[in-house]
């Protein structure tokens, strides 16, 4: 009730100025008297700041009396007094009562509501975005101003250009200059049907006058048609007007808004389907070739609509910046493009939409947002910092390098899982040993050099359940760091060890293993963790009750803190992780067990950061995923500014060649 009652403060000295017009009251009977209270209930509305205060978040929020949630009601007790003051009834001097104030308000929201209207405006806009109109000419006529606007594409724009082609207040054009008030009260009293016949003339200069403005800045050979928009619905003089220039016009529609004067018609303009799709532009790095490409992933595909009142569509794209070898200087950063282009169009075409410079750590991986907003604004939200990159996008796309080469030292340290089902003799964990041999196969093969690639081999199994802590060693193979020849010798020679727990396994040991390595990594070398495995790690704490109730997950012996240790190994050492999973049953069956299964998840999620791949995937895929970052430039290469591509490879699209 506050908020009300600060607007009808503010709105009875606003009327109150009405008295200084003389004797505004009315020789028609009760029909003008009641056309004269909603014509001051219109004036005072506009002079407190009219509809675009009725979205502000107090507004909006407050509950009034007459139901109608962000709208100012008629003063009531003390105020009416002052209304009385500038409104006298006819002969008598008394003034209208709470009650026909009340009365006047509920019938001006009833017209407002009654008359309101924007059919035809996406049919409009739909044919001009598709090309059927050239342009398009926006007559707004307000309360107190005309403006004519137009609306054109430009070659390969996905949004039209808003050209001011006339603007004007209704006290400047002839014949209405001539018959309205220069007092801003009087006239806006005028303009919205009060005082009777007070003004002879008016109706007729008003439409002489917005016929000359049409006149003068709309052609007839213009090439496109007329939309009418009248920000005055229920100020009956000038929707009169708008009505026979609209006849006289030829205008295509008329629309009729809440009174109001925004500064550019974004509010209809919002409503424009994209003309063509919008793109995020990365890189993409072939870990084992080396080869560098540009890609693209659609964010809002052609005909996607926003505005500028509510939230636009979001669309999350995980990216990578550039690897450390490739990146530029430090102060460079990493760019981020969205383009807008045809399906078939090369990056020579593709036009800029925005360029953002990002702060991110070499190789990092990052989630960009992207919102759609009006007049195909796109914005870009992010936790980190950004500004705006002033280098064109051609600059861009033509600088990106085509190949990487010298690749930094690689220290591979592959971690199997080798405890499984003793009834398939031991197949499962076979078929890990030659996946992890296969992966490091075609590392070696990716680096090129033998000395590049260095290999550490951990065999882990599970905890026996009849040991207290310290008792029982999960970790019960160690190899290296040798050459890839010696680690694939080693994977050949471990044998299955015998399951002993359903749903997790001692994984937990493998990133506590870590740090006694750490002395074993190489200056400068890309450290990758690889584990090769099916089970998730034992939990350090008893888990929630709710997966208790789906299997009995035992915690570690060992009250290891698996979280701990890798989120240090990959801070200090600066340790990738990439995982191959081969799932059980039950991580599968989301229905069955889904907490058990999104507890398993997330941690594959966390040992497979830089990528997770399920058993049996090309070898040299996972391969390209671990070496990727340890690729560098050639000697005379340019570093890539380009965020680069993550995610599946699906969602991304190869740019065509031209």
């Amino acid at each position: 009730m506050h908020v009300q009652q600060r607007s009808s403060a503010v709105k009875s000295r606003h009327v109150g100025r009405i008295g200084g017009w003389g004797t505004v009251q009315s020789n028609n009977g009760p029909n003008a008297r009641a056309a004269d209270l909603r014509a001051a209930l219109r004036v005072a509305d506009q002079l407190t700041a009219g509809p675009g205060a009725r979205d502000t978040e107090g507004a909006t929020n407050a509950e009034y009396e007459d139901g109608n949630s962000g709208r100012a009601i008629p003063p009531v007790g003390h105020r009416v007094a002052a209304l009385a003051a500038a409104l006298p009834a006819a002969g008598t001097g008394a003034g209208p009562t709470p009650g026909a104030w009340r009365s006047a308000w509920q019938d001006v929201l009833a017209e407002e509501r009654a008359r309101l209207s924007r059919a035809g405006l996406g049919w409009v806009l739909t044919r001009l975005a598709a090309g059927v109109f050239p342009a398009l000419d926006l007559l707004e006529v307000g309360c107190e101003r005309l403006r004519l606007t137009r609306l054109a594409y430009a070659p390969a724009a996905t949004g039209p250009e808003v050209i001011r082609l006339a603007e004007s207040a209704w006290t400047e054009p002839a014949p209405a200059s001539g018959v309205l008030p220069p007092e801003r009260a009087a006239r806006l009293f005028l303009l919205a049907g009060g005082a009777g016949h007070a003004t002879a003339g008016l109706g007729e200069a008003l439409h002489k006058s917005l016929a000359a403005f049409v006149r003068g800045a709309h052609r007839d050979d213009a090439a496109g048609p007329l939309l009418l928009a009248v920000r005055a619905t229920g100020w009956q003089p000038l929707e009169r007007a708008a009505e026979a220039v609209r006849e006289e016009s030829g205008a295509l529609l008329c629309l009729r808004l809440p009174a109001g004067w925004p500064t550019a018609p974004d509010d209809l303009v919002a409503a424009l389907p994209l003309r063509t799709t919008v793109w995020l532009a990365a890189a993409r790095v072939d870990g084992g070739s080396g080869t560098v490409g540009l890609v693209r992933r659609p964010l809002f595909a052609a005909g996607t609509r926003a505005d500028d009142h509510h939230a636009g569509p979001m669309v999350h794209v995980p990216v990578t910046a550039p690897p450390p070898g490739a990146a530029g200087a430090a102060g460079d950063g990493s760019v981020a493009a969205v383009v807008t282009a045809g399906p078939e169009e090369p990056p020579s075409r593709w036009q800029a939409l925005r360029v953002d410079r990002l702060e991110l750590p070499p190789g990092s991986r990052s989630t960009l947002r992207y919102e759609l907003r009006g007049r195909h604004r796109v914005e870009l939200h992010h936790d980190g910092p950004h500004e705006s990159e002033p280098t064109p996008w051609a600059v861009l796309a033509s600088g990106t390098p085509r190949r990487l080469s010298q690749p930094r030292p690689v220290d591979l340290m592959v971690a199997v899982e080798i405890a499984g089902p003793q009834v398939d003799g031991g197949t499962a964990v076979e078929e890990r040993l030659q996946e992890a041999a296969a992966v490091v196969d075609a590392v070696s093969e990716a680096v090129g050099a033998e000395d590049t690639l260095h290999v550490g081999l951990l065999g882990y199994r599970d905890h026996d359940p009849l040991h207290r802590a310290g008792e029982h060693e999960p970790v019960v193979h160690r190899f290296g760091m040798a050459t890839a020849p010696d680690a694939v010798r080693g994977l050949a020679a471990w044998r299955p060890c015998p399951l002993r727990h359903d749903f997790a396994t001692g994984l937990e040991h493998v990133p506590h293993e870590l740090a006694a390595w750490r002395h074993l990594w190489r200056p400068g070398s890309h450290r990758v963790l690889l584990v090769v495995g099916s089970r998730p790690p034992h939990p350090r704490t008893r888990p929630p009750q709710v997966l208790r109730r789906g299997a009995a997950v035992r915690i570690c012996p060992d009250r290891l803190d698996w979280h701990a240790d890798l989120a240090a190994a990959r801070h200090y050492d600066g340790l990738a992780c990439v995982a191959v999973v081969d799932e059980p049953v039950w991580m599968e069956d989301l229905a069955g067990e889904p907490h058990l299964a999104h507890w398993a998840a997330d941690a594959w999620g966390a040992f497979g950061t830089e990528g997770r791949f399920t058993a049996g995937h090309d070898p040299r895929l996972i391969a390209a995923a671990v070496v990727a970052p340890a690729l560098c430039l050639p000697p005379d290469g340019a570093p890539i500014r380009l965020v680069v591509a993550d995610g599946t490879a699906g969602e991304w699209q190869q740019a065509v060649a031209g």
